[in-house]
């Protein structure tokens, strides 16, 4: 499962961001990964929740967006959606198409409290 080594990763690069930056408590990590990253979103959850105890993530809420397969054609210069892993273009039906959407996993950003209204809140 190597959702767990990428749920270690997210984890160890926020907590880099979060040194360089004041900050209170970490809500929520957004990141975007395709449909044919590999990803298993649910996995990528399962292991992040597992991982975060004890870190500078601790009760964070992991955020997937998930990004569609998608095609440019070199015909006609549309972008369309790619349907049932056919790879051509939904706008003319040309098989000359580059992939330029469902590939990536990008850390998106990190929602935290503002330390100064962190400090303020009642306990």
């Amino acid at each position: 499962m190597h959702e767990l080594g990428i749920a270690g990763y997210l984890i160890e690069v926020a907590e880099q961001h979060l040194q360089r930056a004041p900050h209170g408590t970490v809500r929520r990590l957004l990141v975007r990964i395709g449909e044919m990253a590999g990803v298993n979103p649910d996995s990528l959850d399962f292991a992040f929740t597992c991982l975060q105890k004890g870190t500078g993530v601790d009760g964070a809420r992991l955020e997937v967006e998930r990004v569609p397969l998608a095609v440019e054609c070199d015909a006609c210069g549309r972008r369309t959606p790619v349907a049932d892993y056919v790879f051509r273009c939904g706008a003319c039906g040309a098989e000359t198409v580059r992939i330029v959407g469902g590939r990536e996993m990008e850390f998106v950003s990190i929602d935290a409290d503002d330390p100064e209204e962190a400090a303020c809140a009642p306990d």
